[in-house]
């Protein structure tokens, strides 16, 4: 059976000009925005609001995102690992999934293997993704077996590992118990957490597993704390904040940590780097040091790999099935 690889992600946009096409795409989603007669509104205030400052984000990152270069270098290295076609499948900017689909369909691809970026499952990436792909196939009269290789790994043995080395190459030789270590993921707003989305108990899994591997290597920090970042308006949403924990800080030298990102983007490069760093630098941190995400490194390459060899198998090997299995994409039998 042919198959190809694709890679699914939010995207990032590839030009200025793209940052309101982003903006548009996402908010329209109806798993970001469930109510489809608010969407609208909400959709034009958060733009209206939003555009100008998002564009200057950019902006101090060369005017675009880096998430579609670093895409692509890992999409390389992979490559030369296996004989498929790998694609990428951004959600809200270019490359969309549409064209690689159609290339796919004049190829005689009869298999779609997935494979989220986003580590923990959630109705607002990773069902987001899958049901967008889908919809392109749908609109192509293109009708392959689709199979997500996994639609969640945070509890991936193989995954914390290469977590915890992300973590050791960013503090060097520094004294870690000098240092507060920020667990730093994506916010959400409760009302979909409530909803029964699983995403907060497997970030707080995911933190667990990290700290446990860091304390079987010998590795302790002051402190381990999981926060939330990137909140948009004002309604609940995870906690706690990030910048009110950098705002009233218990120690001034911390590492922060992209928890809920693979590949590098805005939320990594400026807003923790350089927006977050700006309140550090303000309150007098002795030290603040943000780890970047593992993008091309050898030990996610391998980890995707992986998924892939064992497509078919009834579990990965090293692969600790969690207890919201039932409420992911991958075992639901309507999505299979």
């Amino acid at each position: 059976m042919k198959q190809a690889l694709f890679l699914l992600n939010m995207g990032g946009p590839n030009n200025l000009d793209e940052v309101k096409l982003f903006l548009y795409n996402m908010f329209s989603d109806k798993n970001i925005i469930a109510n489809p007669f608010v969407r609208p509104l909400v959709r034009n205030i958060i733009i209206k609001k939003r555009l100008n400052e998002a564009k200057e984000s950019y902006e101090h990152l060369g005017g675009k995102s880096p998430l579609s270069d670093l895409t692509n270098k890992l999409i390389k290295k992979l490559q030369t690992k296996t004989g498929i076609p790998i694609y990428a499948a951004m959600r809200y900017v270019p490359p969309f999934a549409t064209e690689a689909l159609e290339k796919c369909k004049a190829d005689g691809i009869e298999e779609l293997l997935l494979f989220p970026l986003y580590p923990q499952y959630s109705t607002t990436t990773t069902l987001s993704s899958y049901e967008d792909l889908v919809e392109r196939c749908n609109a192509l009269d293109y009708h392959p077996k689709i199979t997500i290789l996994t639609c969640q790994y945070f509890d991936d043995i193989d995954y914390i590992k290469a977590n915890v080395e992300q973590i050791k190459k960013a503090i060097s030789d520094q004294n870690t118990e000098k240092y507060d270590l920020l667990l730093s993921a994506h916010g959400l707003p409760m009302s979909i957490i409530k909803s029964g989305d699983p995403y907060q108990r497997q970030v707080e899994g995911n933190v667990s597993a990290i700290k446990t591997l860091l304390e079987l290597e010998g590795i302790f920090f002051n402190e381990v704390k999981l926060v939330y970042q990137s909140k948009v308006g004002s309604a609940a949403w995870l906690e706690p904040n990030l910048v009110d924990v950098l705002r009233n800080p218990t120690n001034r030298k911390v590492l922060i940590y992209p928890l809920a990102f693979t590949i590098d983007n805005s939320e990594t490069l400026y807003e923790l780097d350089i927006e977050h760093r700006q309140i550090a630098m303000k309150v007098k941190y002795d030290d603040y040091i943000v780890a970047g995400c593992m993008n091309d490194s050898d030990a996610f390459v391998e980890l995707i790999l992986k998924y892939m060899h064992t497509h078919g198998e009834e579990k990965v090997k090293n692969r600790a099935y969690c207890s919201d299995c039932s409420q992911c994409v991958c075992c639901q039998e309507a999505l299979r």
